[in-house]
């Protein structure tokens, strides 16, 4: 009778309502994450840094499920003039929304974002993620590049959790 009910029990926690694998990775990737790298590689098999060896940035992830990102090349300076302001502008990417997980496919929808790349029709952004340790790496699928016209690429970037 005790072996019954103890698996009785083992059942209800295993299969309790609302819970499944994905709320668990939710759990697990909450936090805020400094990158570490970020490399695209086009079509051609180019691989490129965009925003420099050492990019900055952070990724915050709640529990809640926003998504909140900055990257930005890592020799910035002082803008003082129009012109400067338009490159500082041209390195860094902001953007925020809330995400949902599905396996290691995240799905965020964009709700603002630094230079609305990310509006309209790219709205909801789909990105892949694996997870080794405190490091995870997310990646874009293949999208048509936004610098490289009339090419395909696709975005890696590596984090750690912050501490």
């Amino acid at each position: 009778m005790k072996w019954i009910f103890a698996l009785v029990i083992a059942i209800c926690c295993f299969f309790r309502p609302g819970f499944s694998f994905a709320d668990d990775l939710a759990k697990q990737i909450a936090g805020t994450w400094k990158v570490v790298s970020w490399l695209t590689k086009f079509d051609g098999g180019d691989i490129v840094e965009p925003y420099g060896p050492n990019p900055k940035g952070r990724l915050v992830l709640t529990p809640e499920s926003q998504w909140i990102i900055i990257l930005t090349g890592a020799n910035r300076r002082l803008a003082k003039s129009i012109d400067e302001k338009a490159t500082l502008l041209d390195s860094m990417l902001a953007y925020s929304g809330k995400y949902i997980i599905d396996g290691n496919r995240m799905t965020i929808r964009v709700d603002m974002s630094s230079n609305e790349i990310y509006s309209g029709a790219n709205q909801n952004q789909t990105r892949f993620f694996n997870i080794e340790g405190d490091k995870p790496t997310i990646r874009t699928p293949e999208i048509e590049s936004a610098v490289r016209p009339g090419q395909k690429a696709v975005g890696t970037i590596t984090f750690e959790r912050e501490r």
